[in-house]
């Protein structure tokens, strides 16, 4: 599973991306990312002998006591229903938009 960058800081519990774009731009997710027409994805689950995205994330970032990251895994069923809840509150604001 792929996501952009915003979308990867909301499944890992982030209120925004800087961090991911700071550890981006140290290169140290450069095994996670994947260009798809011009746009940087961020590979969330594990492959081959490499962690998922927030295993690799939590190893590289000092966490302060009042955060703390969702172990988001695409595999596991925590995970996926995050990301139908998610789907839903998009589809609940376009469709209250459209409306308006």
């Amino acid at each position: 599973m792929y996501c952009d960058v915003p979308e990867a800081a909301f499944y890992l519990n982030y209120q925004s991306p800087a961090s991911l774009y700071r550890l981006l731009k140290a290169g140290l997710l450069d095994d996670y990312v994947e260009m798809h027409h011009g746009q940087v994805l961020l590979r969330m689950g594990a492959k081959g002998k490499s962690p998922t995205l927030a295993k690799k994330v939590r190893s590289l970032i000092n966490f302060r006591g009042g955060h703390e990251l969702f172990m988001f895994d695409p595999t596991e069923e925590e995970s996926l229903q995050k990301i139908r809840d998610h789907w839903e509150e998009q589809k609940l604001q376009e469709l209250t938009e459209a409306k308006q």
